[in-house]
């Protein structure tokens, strides 16, 4: 905090409630997540420039004591467990003139330019080199979650700032976070994340916000308390297949920062991680007024992308004209699922068998088999 001070220029942190899953998640990975040096560093890295964020919000925040007014309007909320097709929708979906997506740049620097902080341009070519670091680190998860400093980023990123965030579950092997972080109510978490949306829509005009992060699936209380007025976009598919690719991720941006990356420790946790989620959302659901939900079937996003898109556009009032079909089909054209390798994964190499993934996820399998291809 001392070190992030001294880059952001002041120490006011405001309610600092957000030390305690800081210490929690910085514990944790101590404890069980068998840290090398580079990723000891990888990690204070990351703290610092979320802790620096937090100062310049707050910074912000003392300039425009009006922001926490703003209103949010109605965005529209990509989630599902990971690896259920949230990254082409969203990229999809942000071809429509009535949407703004948080973009990349900006995730990592959650203040507009101006106004005291860098050009858009400086803050994109922070961006780029920061993407350029990361997959050096781990170049395999170009294939798997391609990233552009100016494409739709995971709304995830806010929640970084607040240390509550499932990236850092996915980095780490921090176990005593990852239970946590679960079953955790994290209300005020979201209200932070709310306010950094007000402060990053200051240009959105008319704009509604669209969104994104398999994180949001275990907390949709939360997350419709801080968005009243948002329709949540729910994609599903197999978790057979799933876990198994959400799995091989894990074990891709740990292998970085790991001594020792088990694939059948994160097979586990992958598919605890789903279960525990999952059972958060539909419970959530069944308490949530059912018009507040928009169901996505993989197979059929993948068979069709522009046609599932135009369907859900439909559905919430912003039907696709010629011009936005265009730029989605563009879109798939330049944008082939292998163009930077195939993501190849067995589930068996990270333990997960047919018959224990069915039995995990079995309520749901009955729910919505029928958007599964079942």
């Amino acid at each position: 905090m001392a070190e992030a001070a001294r880059a952001a220029g002041h120490d006011d942190w405001g309610d600092l409630g957000f030390t305690e899953p800081l210490s929690l998640l910085v514990a944790a990975c101590e404890d069980t997540g068998r840290l090398t040096p580079q990723g000891r560093g990888v990690l204070r890295s990351l703290l610092i420039r979320r802790l620096r964020n937090r100062l310049l919000l707050q910074a912000y925040l003392q300039r425009r004591p009006e922001t926490p007014e703003r209103p949010l309007g109605r965005p529209v909320v990509v989630t599902g467990l990971p690896r259920t097709g949230t990254s082409l929708l969203h990229n999809l979906l942000a071809k429509h003139p009535r949407y703004r997506p948080l973009r990349l740049w900006e995730a990592l620097h959650p203040v507009p330019p101006g106004d005291g902080q860098p050009d858009e341009a400086t803050l994109v070519a922070r961006a780029e080199r920061w993407l350029e670091r990361f997959y050096a680190l781990a170049p395999e998860f170009k294939a798997i979650h391609p990233l552009t400093p100016h494409g739709p980023e995971e709304c995830d990123a806010l929640l970084q700032n607040a240390f509550a965030s499932q990236h850092f579950d996915d980095m780490f092997d921090a176990q005593a976070y990852s239970r946590w972080f679960a079953g955790a109510d994290l209300h005020g978490e979201y209200a932070y994340y709310a306010l950094q949306l007000r402060v990053l829509g200051e240009d959105r005009g008319s704009r509604e916000w669209l969104l994104k992060s398999p994180g949001h699936t275990g907390h949709l209380d939360a997350l419709l308390r801080v968005l009243p007025g948002a329709t949540v976009v729910h994609c599903h598919r197999d978790p057979s297949q799933a876990v198994a690719s959400y799995a091989s991720l894990i074990t891709t941006v740990r292998r970085p920062h790991s001594a020792d990356v088990s694939p059948v420790v994160a097979g586990n946790q992958a598919l605890r991680r789903c279960a525990t989620a999952l059972r958060r959302a539909l419970d959530v659901r069944a308490a949530t007024d059912a018009g507040r939900f928009l169901d996505v079937s993989y197979p059929a996003l993948v068979a069709d992308p522009v046609a599932t898109a135009a369907a859900i556009c439909e559905r919430l009032g912003a039907p696709m004209d010629v011009d936005v079909e265009q730029a989605m089909r563009r879109w798939v054209a330049e944008h082939p699922a292998d163009r930077h390798g195939a993501h190849r994964y067995e589930a068996a190499h990270f333990g997960l068998s047919p018959a224990r993934v069915g039995a995990a996820f079995a309520d749901y399998l009955q729910r919505f088999g029928a958007l599964l291809g079942h």
